[in-house]
């Protein structure tokens, strides 16, 4: 209460955290960094819900990101014979990873398992790393068209010169490495390196409008939905020579100056799927709930539990509603803002003064409100909550 009353028209407070950089893998999912604490981050997760992680690799820069395109129930194409393309760019990216390591590069795929992610955090994972390369892996759908050769096509950034050559260079090598095997091919007229624009000028596709500092390509190797390249695609040999030729273009484009080839004019065409929103995307499952136990006398219990009744709440709810508040203040910056509180005023919240314990768990996200309140008021977790409760006391106490 004395921090409501006494410190809600001074300076603003601190904002409890450095800013992050790169991203934090763990569990095959990867989040970008929002800010750095001594215990782990705050991050972003492939929904875009920032949580509070405690475990995990970081990695600030790399020199290739890999976009696995698809993921959880965006299937992307899917192939006569079953074969799914969420899972083969998930395999080819892997392969890829590890032949390119091999050639002494790092890096980062935007996810190492089958998950729902969109195409914004899908950028902003490569945004955050900063790579030479960034490469959406996929495999097409919908050709008819006969064709002698495998009818691979890229899509480069629209004006981008080194997006373009990353293209050209991985048309080159993935359709080299495909044309081996003798099958019923098809295509489309885009064969080869494009820019697919909208009316406007900017590019159709998210992952290349949206890394617009880095060279960024995609790269549709052959397709899923033709038969005889589905089962060619179903064998481990051809994912392995088709990720070979992926690292083959990037260490080319890192290394060199060649051009590579199959250029096309740029072509206006905004149809899209409407896959890649992230829409319903579920990430309940990152991170790890914690408890946070608090402790009161029996008067402040007793005064809780009362109001708590009054407004129909548990006295657990109300305590974290408090919290929710005290964030709310600190939230209107230059109007109302707050002062860490002065240490003669923070509460008691553990010792035999204190007898009545109540914990309280909070998710991965809304740990980073607890932490952050506490932070900016100079308030352990526990005592942020108690803070929480005894403000929700006196402001329900004087409501009624």
């Amino acid at each position: 209460v004395a921090l409501l009353l006494a410190g809600c028209v001074s300076v603003a407070a601190a904002d409890g955290g450095s800013g992050g950089t790169g991203v934090v893998v763990h569990d095959g999912a990867v989040f970008t960094v929002v800010g750095e604490r001594s215990d782990g981050w705050v991050v972003d997760t492939p929904c875009r819900t920032e949580i509070f992680l405690d475990e995990g690799d970081q990695f600030r820069s790399v020199d290739v990101v890999l976009d696995p395109g698809h993921g959880g129930p965006e299937t992307g194409s899917v192939g006569a014979n079953g074969l799914v393309e969420r899972d083969v760019n998930l395999w080819v990216a892997l392969l890829a990873r590890a032949e390119l390591e091999d050639l002494g590069y790092t890096v980062v795929l935007t996810r190492e398992v089958d998950l729902h992610m969109g195409i914004v955090q899908r950028a902003n994972v490569a945004n955050a790393l900063s790579p030479s390369a960034f490469v959406s892996i996929h495999h097409n759908g919908g050709a008819v068209r006969r064709s002698q050769e495998p009818g691979t096509e890229t899509f480069h950034q629209y004006g981008s010169d080194e997006s373009t050559r990353l293209a050209g260079l991985l048309f080159e090598e993935v359709q080299t490495a495909l044309d081996v095997w003798d099958v019923r091919w098809v295509d489309t007229v885009h064969k080869g390196a494009s820019s697919r624009i909208r009316s406007d000028g900017t590019d159709v596709y998210g992952v290349l409008r949206l890394t617009p500092d880095l060279p960024s390509a995609i790269i549709e190797a052959a397709y899923l939905s033709n038969a005889p390249e589905a089962e060619l695609l179903a064998d481990p040999e051809v994912l392995v020579a088709e990720a070979g030729a992926i690292a083959r273009a990037l260490d080319r484009f890192l290394t060199s100056a060649d051009p590579g080839s199959g250029f096309n004019q740029a072509f206006v065409d905004a149809a899209t799927t409407g896959t890649g929103t992230g829409w319903n995307c579920d990430d309940s499952a990152y991170g790890r709930w914690t408890s946070v136990a608090t402790g009161y006398t029996e008067q402040e219990y007793a005064d809780l539990v009362a109001m708590a009744a009054w407004v129909g709440r548990s006295p657990e709810s109300l305590q974290r509603f408090g919290v929710y508040a005290l964030d709310f203040f600190h939230a209107l910056g230059g109007r109302v803002s707050l002062d860490p509180l002065p240490p003669e005023v923070i509460p008691v919240v553990s010792g035999i003064s204190v007898p009545v314990e109540v914990t309280l768990p909070w998710s991965p996200a809304d740990q980073v409100l607890l932490t952050r309140v506490a932070d900016a008021y100079g308030l352990s977790p526990a005592e942020a909550q108690k803070v929480g409760a005894v403000l929700m006391v006196f402001l329900i106490g004087i409501s009624g």
